[in-house]
């Protein structure tokens, strides 16, 4: 692991800020702060390919994580670009790439596989205390990827994808005829399980994977379908009023997706998500009120997205290294010469509320 912030990375940044991971021209693994005009703050040389981030509320601790099955996560000074701690997975554990903290910054909550057990559990560590482990819950379900805090600060939500791994077969998915995702939700104070919603029996095989919660408790779901090539399934849901309900697409734009959702978020009003398909070069945008088809935009491998900072708009990150601010009416490339030589990952965080620091 090498520190390398960029020169000149600010001590103190005042603008709203993204961090993301990504491939640079020298074809090694990093994870960067930029700014919503696409100028990098730093990059950190990871040891393996990252995944997703997040942000510590009123301290100036970020976290990138390793995408499964790495057994990393860093802790980086978001105003310096210096790394500060260095996570590692307990024995016959590693990360499944997503994390969030408590509304008051103490706990840090990681997806993790037990891979000697065959279950999903969440991993408690105290980032009051040099982040060490003080607790682990069991998550719910197989595969728990992403996870969020739902407001009101007491609940945790986790998509747990269905899919059996382990990491000696790598990303191999050892149960698809079997496989199980779900929805669940547990205490953040103790992981007593509160509620879990599963699909329809015959969409067993559509991955729960990825959320974005709204201010309104409504979440937006990104799913991956592991089923016949030829089946056309929705691959975006919602949660609202204690149920999970389909969104769909027009067939020509479900079809285009590919099965794969990659990424998630919702605007600042909570009004609109958009959904990132990178497989089909396309991302997706839809009412979160009643999860109505919007419309799309063609960027291609496009992946990574976050909330931009003004109301219906978004900040979409590429695989090609282009950063895009668009929503359903408008697209606008913003990407700067130090953004276009990296090859932009999954995910794009930013601070939960989106403010300056």
């Amino acid at each position: 692991m090498i520190a390398a912030p960029a020169p000149g990375a600010a001590t103190a940044l005042q603008t709203a800020v993204y961090l993301s991971s990504a491939r640079t021209s020298a074809d090694k693994h990093a994870a960067v702060l930029f700014d919503a005009d696409g100028d990098v703050h730093w990059q950190v040389e990871l040891p393996d390919r990252g995944h997703g981030g997040a942000f510590r509320t009123g301290t100036p601790d970020v976290v990138i994580f390793a995408r499964r099955p790495g057994t990393f996560a860093f802790v980086i000074d978001r105003s310096s670009g210096r790394v500060g701690h260095s996570i590692a997975a307990p024995a016959n554990r590693h990360f499944y790439g997503h994390g969030t903290f408590s509304r008051d910054g103490r706990l840090l909550f990681t997806t993790e596989n037990n891979f000697a057990e065959g279950r999903g559990v969440v991993g408690v560590w105290d980032a009051s205390d040099g982040y060490s482990r003080v607790a682990e819950f069991d998550a719910g379900g197989i595969g728990p990827h992403d996870i969020a805090l739902m407001p009101g600060g007491s609940v945790l939500a986790i998509a747990n994808g269905g899919i059996l791994t382990d990491p000696d077969t790598g990303r191999l998915k050892l149960n698809i005829p079997d496989m199980l995702p779900s929805l669940a939700f547990i205490d953040a104070a103790d992981g007593r399980p509160v509620a879990s919603h599963a699909l329809p029996g015959e969409l067993h095989q559509l991955s729960i994977r990825h959320m974005a919660v709204a201010a309104s408790g409504a979440i937006v779901i990104a799913m991956q379908y592991e089923g016949p090539h030829e089946d056309r399934v929705p691959l975006v849901c919602r949660y609202m009023a204690d149920r999970l309900h389909l969104m769909t697409a027009p067939e020509p734009i479900t079809a285009q997706m590919r099965h794969y959702c990659g990424s998630v978020a919702v605007d600042g009003a909570g009004r609109i998500a958009c959904v990132t398909a990178p497989r089909g070069n396309l991302s997706t945008f839809w009412s979160v009120a009643d999860g109505t088809y919007l419309a799309a935009a063609g960027i291609d491998d496009c992946c990574g997205v976050s909330a931009a900072t003004d109301t219906g708009g978004f900040l979409i990150s590429s695989g090609t290294g282009r950063l895009v601010s668009a929503g359903p009416s408008s697209m606008i490339g913003i990407s700067r010469p130090g953004t276009t030589s990296l090859a932009w990952d999954n995910h794009v965080a930013r601070p939960p509320d989106g403010a300056e620091f």
